[in-house]
């Protein structure tokens, strides 16, 4: 926690410019980061809990200018409104720190046959089968700058704000795609395109249909683990306003906001599903544990560049983040989805 990004920043700028600081821990910290990663770094090797980025400019004069006491109350600081972090709730498996790429998890697809014989009968060979899950790091980063005048005089420091916002941006970025990603244009390939089965039901979607997902589960013999539902918010507000059974049952689908038959419930707006795009909504049930989220290098990719054109001639900072990161599901039945539910 005594790991201050701000006076790396303040070490690449010139000694008159206030870039005179110690940075003997801070160098010790990196240095041990990337050690234990077994990788180079271009910039700051920053632990993996301490931040990660948003692209947004922060300047005194506009978007940083509540920052400057005036006066102000630093400590009632209000963050902007994010998406839910769902996977680790639900119990999504998290590998840290990996080194080496590919990553190959070995599986069993298939197991001997049990047989039956007459006295004396011969039983017939019949052999186990197996493959690999497999894991390479796909890249997510970006890239936010603030003026050297906010890093001076900002309260709450610019180096709290920089911490948490880079890190819930990040962590939104991975739990979106760990749900959706399509594998195309450097993301991960999420649950919805890794053969997890699609769900039954229609457009409206029915209590029997929704019973019809832990049971589509329990007949591939997955029914078992984490189980839980992500739920695009308005689709629970859908389930929550539809009746069981319209003409005898004056239940709802879905009784309370964070249980669906029987089952954890939790909503984010990282799954589709709006009614004024129109944009179809989307639901997931299965077994999270079987989810796997995996991260290289133990650690976020820090560099500071004060002297990039636009930033130097503004006399701003810009700093980039980056993380190498995948996803995988170790079995494809352990989930069912449906991504066209009217909303």
């Amino acid at each position: 926690r005594d790991f201050s990004v701000l006076k790396c920043i303040r070490s690449t700028l010139p000694s008159h410019e206030g870039g005179n600081v110690d940075l003997g821990f801070e160098r010790e910290i990196s240095s041990e980061v990337a050690r234990r990663s077994g990788r180079q770094y271009e910039g700051f090797a920053v632990p993996d809990q301490y931040f990660h980025v948003e692209k947004r400019t922060l300047l005194v004069g506009s978007t940083a200018a509540d920052l400057v006491p005036n006066p102000h109350r630093a400590d009632l600081f209000i963050d902007m409104l994010r998406n839910k972090l769902v996977c680790a709730r639900l119990g999504a498996t998290y590998l840290d720190g990996l080194v080496g790429t590919p990553i190959d998890i070995p599986r069993q697809t298939g197991s001997g046959t049990a047989q039956w014989v007459a006295e004396d009968g011969s039983l017939s060979e019949t052999d186990a089968t197996f493959d690999d899950v497999n894991l390479a790091p796909k890249t997510v980063g970006s890239v936010t700058s603030f003026s050297r005048r906010t890093m001076l005089n900002s309260s709450p420091p610019i180096e709290n704000m920089i911490r948490a916002d880079l890190a819930a941006t990040i962590a939104n970025a991975i739990d979106a795609k760990a749900m959706t990603g399509t594998g195309a244009s450097n993301t991960p390939t999420g649950i919805t395109s890794a053969g997890a089965t699609a769900g039954g039901g229609g457009a409206v979607l029915t209590y029997a249909e929704v019973l019809a997902y832990p049971t589509l589960m329990d007949g591939a013999n997955a029914l078992d683990g984490s189980l839980g539902w992500a739920i695009n918010p308005h689709v629970a507000k859908v389930l929550r306003s539809t009746l069981v059974a319209s003409s005898t049952d004056s239940r709802m689908i879905m009784e309370g906001p964070n249980a669906l038959v029987g089952y954890s419930a939790q909503t984010t707006m990282a799954l589709p599903g709006n009614p004024t795009g129109p944009v179809a909504g989307t639901i997931i049930f299965g077994n999270w544990a079987d989810l796997l989220i995996a991260s290289w290098a133990g650690g976020l990719d820090i560099l500071v560049n004060p002297y990039e054109t636009t930033a130097y001639l503004k006399g701003r900072i810009l700093v980039r983040a980056m993380k190498d990161v995948d996803v995988a599901v170790r079995h494809a039945a352990s989930f069912v989805f449906q991504d066209d539910i009217t909303v």
